[in-house]
């Protein structure tokens, strides 16, 4: 009789005496230990000589895998090929190809990864959306859906707009794995972002007077320390991205001159930029300084206070601490900057001005023509901004020096 699940169910992983093979049909059987381990082998001749070959075992193989790799054996005989050598071939063609961990390690070694300023927040996100998880498929064996399985994974999460980002940046991993020919399959690509998630609503988000106010009093309603109460009035303060602000070193400043040199490693454009401070600016800034005369980092990891910046999803932490307090709709750091960019121009201050603090590129023919810094007029709207934080923010205590 053939093989059929309710039998070999009943035998599998329990004590066995009873036949040791039982066979199902076209050289197909199940070989039964003591033990109920079951294993399927295909029994053929190859030139004569009668051979035997091991499938895979039952519970990792079923009975129709095993009956469709008999198929494929006999073609192979068809052809002239021993079955048992081109299995042993074609797995030592998929030990060597690349799994979807292998690739995206190579991509996060390449220069255009190690080029972004965000390289070790897609460390994380990657390990934690996708190689940690399914690092091991071999992706030319990859089919969309499979790969549909992954971002949905990340949706059900709560996380739709998190799921376009991780695909977009698995397009950008396996692009690279293309160029080099290092796989053939490009099934990533027939996904499409409204497949798996969606796409962050555009900005918008911006602080009123009164949420300025609720925002500033509400640092030091916080847990956290000192040094990242500063951060975030300077994230503030000087429109800066929080990436900025976190990698900056003190060689960065000249204080004196009230002027911050953003290096292109550390900028969005790869540009470097100068951007003027306020004079409340400088002031926080000269009290974080003196907090670590030792160091270069200007926010070292708070806990540890070692040379070196502090992580990525501190700023996120920082935020979350902030908003919990407040009790306002959700918003992030990248709304700070929209808040300064907004209120300057409330205040009178010229577009192209802003948009220097920002870090912006300037567009048309300015961006060609018009290199000048503008440090002076810089410094006269970061005044001008700081004022008005203040202002918004009256019932603040003045910041202590840390002792």
């Amino acid at each position: 009789m053939p093989l059929n699940d309710t039998k070999l169910r009943r035998i599998s992983g329990k004590p066995y005496d009873g036949p040791v093979e039982l066979p199902d049909s076209g050289g197909l059987s199940a070989r039964i230990s003591p033990k109920g381990l079951i294993t399927f082998q295909y029994r053929y001749r190859f030139n004569g000589k009668a051979k035997r070959m091991k499938l895979g075992n039952y519970g990792q193989m079923s009975i129709k895998d095993a009956r469709e790799s008999v198929v494929q054996c006999k073609k192979w005989l068809e052809e002239g090929k021993d079955p048992s050598i081109q299995k042993k071939i074609i797995k030592g063609q998929n030990a060597q190809a690349p799994t979807v961990a292998t690739l995206v390690d190579e991509w996060l070694e390449s220069q255009p990864a190690k080029a972004l300023v965000k390289h070790e927040y897609w460390k994380r996100m990657l390990a934690l959306h996708v190689t940690d998880k399914y690092g091991k498929l071999v992706v030319d064996d990859m089919d969309p859906v499979q790969w549909e399985k992954i971002f949905l994974s990340i949706t059900k999460l709560g996380s739709p707009v998190q799921a376009g980002n991780v695909l977009v940046k698995m397009k950008q991993v396996i692009r690279y794995a293309l160029r080099r020919r290092r796989i053939t399959s490009n099934a990533l690509m027939l996904l499409e972002l409204n497949d798996v998630g969606s796409r962050p609503e555009s900005g918008e988000r911006f602080l009123d007077d009164g949420e300025i106010k609720l925002f500033w009093n509400s640092i030091d309603k916080t847990s956290m320390s000192w040094q990242n109460r500063m951060l975030l009035r300077l994230t503030l303060l000087t429109g800066c991205r929080g990436v900025e602000l976190r990698l900056a070193k003190k060689e960065d400043f000249n204080l004196q001159e009230r002027i911050w040199v953003i290096p292109k490693e550390n900028s969005k454009t790869r540009k470097r930029f100068v951007r003027g401070l306020s004079k409340l600016s400088v002031n926080y800034l000269q009290q974080v300084f003196d907090l670590y005369p030792d160091l270069s980092i200007v926010f070292p990891p708070a806990k540890l206070q070692e040379d070196r910046p502090m992580s990525a999803s501190t700023l996120i932490s920082l935020a979350s601490q902030v908003e919990e307090v407040m009790g306002v709709p959700h918003w992030s750091l990248h709304d700070l900057r929209r808040t300064c960019k907004t209120k300057m121009a409330e205040l009178g201050v010229a577009p192209h001005v802003s948009e220097k603090i920002l870090g912006h590129k300037l567009t048309g023919m300015l961006s060609i023509y018009d290199q000048y810094d503008y440090i002076p007029e810089q410094q006269d709207a970061a005044d001008q901004w700081a004022n008005k934080i203040q202002d918004c923010a009256e019932e603040s205590s003045p910041i202590e020096t840390q002792n």
